[in-house]
Formats: structure tokens, sequence, C-alpha cells
């Protein structure tokens, strides 16, 4: 069998390796755009801030594993073309400009997804060419680039306040960069947390003194070829100031890499990304595909979302791979969207909807929130910690939880991850016995308590 993978990251490179542990005799192939074997996207923002020592620690895998699996590894290589009919993929070597026809009986595309650039003004130099100073981030090489212009007491402006943009921000910080945060929404977060669980984030980034300008645009960087200020614009009022800026970073999300699938005649489903079923087939037989370029059904609403977390990008990866190389397996019924970060001494998790997502959805939830300490009370270094729990206003259903603090939110959002997919409802979850000791956790967890609030709300219905 012959398996070719187009994508060597998260889900490409996990691809690879299930279908090697599915069928020990596959020819498999992955064609990778980057010059860099797989590698963790997500600890860019910690190479640049110097927590990891170099960018190239952040390799998973070298190139001498994929050899020792007998996995051809094509690095700097792109696919042009697929011909889903002769099962034939047509790649280019960057490097040398030769092409070759590689053929397969199973393709999984793992294609990724680019940054979006919005419409600023004076963003490039010309067509394809970024001006000097600005930039878009989510590889090794884009990481470098900025590292390069970040030198301490310069002045950056990162556009967009959301899990990245604020990782960043605080890389850049650390840095000793002079750092502005500038959002479109009228708070920090919303693809992560509901508006009022955002404020509460805001609360502790705030004590970092970091300038931010929630409910504002870019609309022009100037500078004849590198940045020197940025214009920003209040959407309410038009009203219309400029920033000193050595660097902007445009965080404003990504879009999906589908053109080649497309191509193939894969289907995309409503959020413009490749639909696939449990078993990450796309709708083109011997072709299924993984990760960024995908979307997945939402675990609670059935609503079909984009996917673009690494923990899901490496699951699809696993049953792709597996069922590329004749094996059996399926993915759970949706995704939870299980999600953490941290930054400026802000810790923050979520899973599930957010309340808004769920009354776009027609649920209505009951909600939960309750205000506690990591430690009980009579001991010191308690730091307070505020959990939201959403539930289906018929059963109690648990449907999402949020959790802002300065520490120790991981693994509570963990709890209400395994709540969700065992269809816990408010009651059962308020019974947990969670552990107890004076100076590691207090006697009732903020998580069960958030549950009692919303039980009372209920029965008061």
């Amino acid at each position: 069998m012959r398996i070719v993978v187009v994508g060597g990251m998260a889900a490409g490179a996990t691809a690879a390796q299930f279908a090697r542990k599915t069928d020990r005799k596959a020819e498999i192939t992955i064609i990778g755009k980057e010059p860099h074997p797989i590698y963790s996207k997500c600890g860019l923002p910690y190479a640049l801030q110097g927590r990891i020592p170099t960018f190239e620690r952040l390799v998973e895998f070298d190139e001498h594993w994929f050899r020792q699996f007998h996995i051809d590894l094509r690095l700097g290589t792109e696919v042009m073309s697929i011909d889903s009919s002769t099962r034939t993929v047509t790649a280019c070597d960057l490097r040398g400009g030769s092409e070759g026809v590689i053929p397969y009986d199973s393709l999984v595309l793992a294609t990724g997804a680019s940054p979006w650039m919005p419409p600023i003004e004076g963003a490039y130099v010309e067509p394809g060419t970024l001006k000097e100073g600005v930039h878009l981030i989510r590889t090794i090489a884009d990481a470098k680039r900025l590292s390069g212009n970040a030198w301490r007491d310069s002045r950056a402006v990162i556009v967009g306040g959301g899990l990245i943009g604020m990782e960043f921000a605080e890389a850049l910080t650390v840095r000793g960069v002079h750092v502005t945060i500038v959002e479109l929404q009228p708070e920090l977060l919303l693809a992560s947390l509901d508006e009022d669980m955002a404020q509460a984030a805001r609360q502790i980034i705030e004590k970092s003194r970091i300038p931010i300008y929630t409910g504002h645009l870019a609309v022009r960087i100037n500078g004849e070829r590198r940045s020197e200020s940025i214009v920003i614009e209040e959407a309410a009022s038009g009203h219309r100031m400029e920033l000193p800026a050595d660097i902007v970073l445009i965080s404003t999300g990504t879009r999906a890499n589908t053109e080649i699938a497309v191509k193939a005649g894969c289907a995309l489903g409503t959020t413009g990304q490749i639909k696939v079923n449990s078993r990450c087939e796309t709708s083109v037989p011997g072709i299924w595909a993984a990760g960024d370029c995908t979307e997945y059904v939402d675990i609670i609403t059935g609503a079909p979302v984009a996917v673009g977390m690494g923990t899901v990008a490496t699951r699809q990866g696993r049953t792709a791979g597996t069922n590329a190389a004749g094996g059996r397996s399926e993915l759970p019924p949706g995704i939870l969207g299980t999600r953490v970060t941290m930054a400026f001494g802000m810790h923050l998790a979520g899973v599930g909807p957010t309340e808004s997502q769920l009354r776009k959805a027609g649920i209505e939830p009951v909600v939960g929130r309750f205000v506690g300490s990591t430690l009980p009370d009579y001991i010191p270094g308690g730091q307070e910690i505020t959990v939201k729990v959403l539930a289906h206003p018929d059963n109690g259903r648990i449907l999402g939880a949020q959790i802002v603090g300065t520490s120790r939110v991981h693994q509570r959002i963990n709890a209400f991850a395994v709540a969700i997919l065992a269809k816990m409802t408010l009651e059962q979850f308020s019974k947990l016995e969670t552990a107890y000791a004076p100076p590691i956790a207090p006697t009732l967890d903020a998580i069960t308590l958030a549950c009692d609030v919303a039980l009372m709300k209920m029965r008061r219905r």
C-alpha cells in the first residue's frame, strides 16, 4: 500500500506515525512545504521570549526519526495538484524547482491554515511583501523574523486580542518591548470566554499596565518601507488615533489551506474548511483529511466548527492515518473545544460553547458563576478563581464551562470536559468528591460550588 500525507505538522506527522503502526509494510511519504520536520507551533511564543532556548528545540521528531521508521520525509516540497481519478499527486521541490508525480492508494490532506491579514492600508511594500516590522506568525521562519526586530525598548502593536495575540504580547514584553494591544471586539478573548469572564481576565491583565484598546480596528500602517506607526479607529465613534509602532503583529485568526483539496474534488463545509466524517474521510474516496484545514461538529450544538486546536488535530491525525492504512478508528461524536492559556499572570480555560454560542444554537442556558479560592480561607497563599458553568435548562446537563484565575485552572477545566463527554448533570457534578488538603485545595472546590449556584437557579424556575 502507498500512503501519501500532504503536510508534515501535528496532524500530518501523526497520521504518518499511525499509518506505520497500522501497516508495517506500507510505503509512506510525507510532503511538507516547510524546511523543518514536525515542530510545536504552539511553542513559538515561548521560544521568542527565551523560555525555550532556541526555535530548533521545538522540533519534536527529527529527520532521523522518520528514516528509522521508513517514512519518506520530503521537506521543502509543495503539492501542486491531485488527480483523484488516477490517484496521483504532482509535487514540486521548492529548492530545486523540479516536479515529480507520486502515486498513492490512500491520501491524507493535512495542509493546515495560514494567517489572515485584514484589509489594513500600508501593510505591504508591494503585493506579497510585508513592510519591515509588519508580521504574520505561523512558522519558525516567521517567528525568527519577528525575533530579529524585537529589540529592547522598541514599540509593538498587537492587532488581535485572542489567545495567540495575548501569548505573543507577553513574549514581546518579556523581551523588553513596549506592547499595546488593539482588539475590534468589545473585550479581549471573546472567542474563548463570555464577556463577564473576559472582563475578569482583563482585570488581571491590566495589572501589568499594558495599554489595551478594545472596540478599535487597525486602519493604516505608516512608514515608507518599514512600520513607523499605526492608525487605529474606534468602531463606535469613528475617532482615529496614531500609535507608534516599530512592530505590528497581526493576530486576527487563520484561513484554512483548502485549494488543492477543492481541486481534488473534496467538498467544503459551511465553515469553508474540508468536510470530514468521524473516520476523517472526505467526500472523495481514498482521501482523508485532518487538522486545521478541516471542520467537524460541535459535540453540544451539532453545528460544524473549524478545527483549530492542536489536540484535535493530533487526534484527527491518528484517526486519518489509521484508516488510510486499512485500520479502524473513529473520532468522538464531536469537538469539546477544551482550551487553556496564560498571559501576564492571567490563566484562563474553557470547554464547550460560550453562552452566546449556545444562544445562537437556540439554547438559553442556566448559568452558575462562583468566585472562590484555590485554598481554604484560613490558609495563606490562596488565589482567587472564577468559575462559570453553563447547563441545559430542561435537564441540567452540563454544556460548557469557563475558568479565570492566576493558577490551577487547567485540571479543573479537564474535569468539566469529562463531565460534558459523560453527559453529567449539574446535580451529579455538584456531588463530586474533590480532593482536599489545606495546603493544596479547599474542602469544596469552586467547580462544584458553581454547579450549586446553577442548581439553585434551576430550582427557583
